[in-house]
């Protein structure tokens, strides 16, 4: 049975340190509340991936049928490894008179990055930028397009009103939300399980709803309330230091794609599903060390650790929807 981090997260209760650093990474990296989760020790996994159905015809009496299969094709998806040290001189660890544990503290700063880390790579990974990551939905995105499935990639632009917002009028907002719809409809046999975004798309998106009387929400994991489109959450996928800062943003507001606009962004739709669609792939969970004392230096040492990669096999499993220009709008 495939597992999400937080199934692992309840089942590793009597190792408190593993389950609290999970439960951190779980608060700072919301694809991982959704993903689920393949383990096998291999580093590198072969998927079966459907190509072209058999096709299927009607007959007439003592008439017999065409011989036709399905044709699948493989590709190899990998395992990276992630993770990093934490090290507390013991001095500084001993010592009171702080608000909370300076090793709790540093074990928060690292899950945090371990999640801002794993959000970007979701994104941008290319194998090309950080070999030493996996592919993100950005390229797998690109990759379909170039295998011939053009539907996963979405134009989203407004050909009447190129480089208008989409709150810019009560048109703009029904051209945006057709543009939704169409993505979402590119996803293979259902809905997706989220849309990713980045924070001011997100913003102008749940106004969007608001103004057209389509606002929604729905509850993550830590039953924070979250803006739901058709009941599918909205996700603010953050930036890659944790802070506002418009160059740090994951998803950029400087996207120019195709319409000449070099002030755009982009919606991703995910459909999660182990074997048949998008998901994890590790060689085992998440694991954490606490070394104690260690000889080498004055410190204490814990060690996170993840070998871990994502797949799909379904063209329907992700698509892009670009080309859009999140704003407050004029009317």
């Amino acid at each position: 049975m495939a597992l999400t981090l937080n199934d692992y997260s309840k089942q590793v209760k009597d190792n408190n340190l593993l389950a609290t650093i999970a439960d951190w990474f779980l608060r700072n990296a919301e694809p991982l509340q959704h993903i689920e989760w393949e383990t096998d020790k291999n580093l590198a996994v072969t998927i079966t991936a459907w190509d072209k159905l058999p096709t299927v015809a009607f007959r007439n009496i003592n008439e017999s049928y065409t011989e036709s299969t399905g044709t699948l094709q493989q590709k190899v998806e990998s395992k990276y490894i992630m993770g990093g040290e934490i090290d507390v001189d013991v001095v500084l660890a001993e010592a009171g008179g702080t608000i909370e544990d300076v090793r709790t503290t540093q074990r928060k700063m690292k899950a945090k990055a371990m999640a801002f880390k794993f959000n970007n790579a979701f994104i941008n990974g290319s194998g090309t930028s950080d070999p030493k990551g996996f592919v993100g939905l950005t390229q797998r995105v690109t990759d379909l397009y170039n295998a011939g499935y053009t539907s996963q990639y979405v134009d989203g632009v407004n050909p009447t009103a190129a480089g208008r917002g989409i709150l810019y009028d009560s048109a703009a907002r029904q051209h945006f939300i057709d543009k939704v719809n169409e993505l979402i409809s590119v996803i293979g046999e259902g809905a997706p399980d989220a849309l990713y975004m980045n924070k001011k798309m997100y913003l102008a998106f749940t106004s969007c709803m608001r103004r057209e009387q389509l606002f929604d929400q729905t509850k993550d994991m830590f039953d924070r309330e979250v803006a739901a489109f058709h009941g599918i959450p909205l996700i603010d996928i953050g930036t890659t230091s944790g802070k506002n800062l418009a160059a740090d943003e994951i998803i950029t507001n400087t996207e120019d794609l195709k319409s000449g606009n070099a002030d755009e962004t982009s919606i991703y739709a995910v459909k999660y599903g182990v074997g048949e669609y998008f998901w994890g792939i590790q060689q085992k969970p998440l694991d954490v060390t606490d070394f104690g004392k260690i000889a080498e230096k004055p410190v204490y040492r814990d060690r996170v650790e993840w070998v871990v990669g994502l797949a799909h096999s379904h063209p329907g499993s992700i698509a892009r929807l670009y080309g859009m220009v999140a704003d407050s709008g004029s009317s």
